[in-house]
């Protein structure tokens, strides 16, 4: 109970921090929450020019079952975006991420292309292929690919989404579909059914999420 206290009491630090903050638009401040006991804190710097640049270190305070704080992972990141081209009914966006996990030494690099269509006035369709590229401390590597398209209502704030994706280091594929429906503008719920190697899993998952 004690621990589940100092998390919270963290959410409200970071809250604060927002008041401090809110004026200055080079900084990032992202808090969310993770699981049942877990409290995520992005935090980084932000350029406006045309590549975007930001960079920044994420920091996790993860909780077990009983509220005692299991581990608090620390990972430095870093995106950029490589092109960007717009018009009236449609996006595309081309940006690069990297992340280092510090605690394991693992080094992820991340390429991924974004395209938007509005097809009606109360229908967006949303195309999002990601390569990944993942080099670990003990000399191991893998690449992942995944194709994911989202049927997005904005009216409605719902979004149904089908999903793809290949994983050389774990040798496993996975395939799901989900369904979104935001709550409010920082509550989400997503319904979601996988398959992995043949075995389905059925999820409910709520989100909360304080952007600044």
């Amino acid at each position: 109970m004690r621990n589940k206290f100092h998390l919270a009491t963290l959410a409200i630090v970071f809250c604060a921090a927002h008041q401090a903050h809110a004026d200055s638009r080079p900084l990032i401040w992202d808090v969310s929450r993770i699981g049942d006991n877990g409290l995520k804190l992005r935090t980084g710097l932000q350029s406006s020019d045309a590549l975007q640049p930001s960079a920044g270190v994420t920091t996790e305070v993860l909780a077990n079952g009983v509220g005692a704080i299991s581990s608090v992972p620390v990972s430095i990141w870093g995106s950029i975006l490589l092109r960007s081209s717009q018009s009236p009914a449609s996006l595309r966006a081309t940006q690069a991420d990297m992340d280092f996990d510090a605690q394991e030494g693992r080094a992820q690099f991340l390429l991924s292309e974004k395209r938007n269509w509005m097809q009606t006035s109360s229908m967006d369709v949303v195309s999002r292929r990601t390569l990944a590229l993942t080099a670990g401390a003990e000399g191991k590597a893998g690449v992942a690919v995944s194709q994911t398209y989202r049927l997005e209502f904005p009216d409605l704030g719902a979004a149904f989404a089908t999903t793809g994706a290949a994983d050389s280091g774990a040798r496993t594929f996975m395939k799901s579909l989900s369904v979104e429906k935001h709550l409010s503008r920082r509550a989400t719920l997503t319904a979601s059914l996988s398959e992995t190697d043949r075995q389905p899993t059925a999820s409910l998952r709520f989100d909360y999420a304080i952007k600044w």
